[in-house]
């Protein structure tokens, strides 16, 4: 197997994993913020709130990620898409 096909496979792999991952962290997330509001009615103490902050200032890391790596995905394609077409010239 030639370099330029194994690197191409290791590029799918990849962003494969890491649109898996983004998936999945941005759904785990969204369930974590509902299941804490929906304990809004239970857990009324200043813990409540301050986990609610935290939870949000994650959210707002979460989001500045996912912008990022929509960008390197959308790059990764373009690598993969030119890798591929360079193996079917060869």
């Amino acid at each position: 197997m030639t370099t330029a096909q194994t690197n191409l496979q290791a590029m799918i792999e990849f962003r494969a994993h890491l649109q898996k991952f983004n998936q999945g962290l941005e759904s785990d997330y969204r369930s974590m913020v509902g299941a804490w509001k929906g304990l809004g009615d239970v857990w009324r103490d200043d813990k409540y709130r301050d986990f609610g902050e935290a939870l949000e200032e994650v959210g707002r890391g979460i989001d500045r990620y996912l912008a990022t790596t929509a960008d390197h995905e959308r790059h990764l394609l373009r690598l993969i898409e030119s890798i591929d077409a360079y193996l079917q010239v060869r």
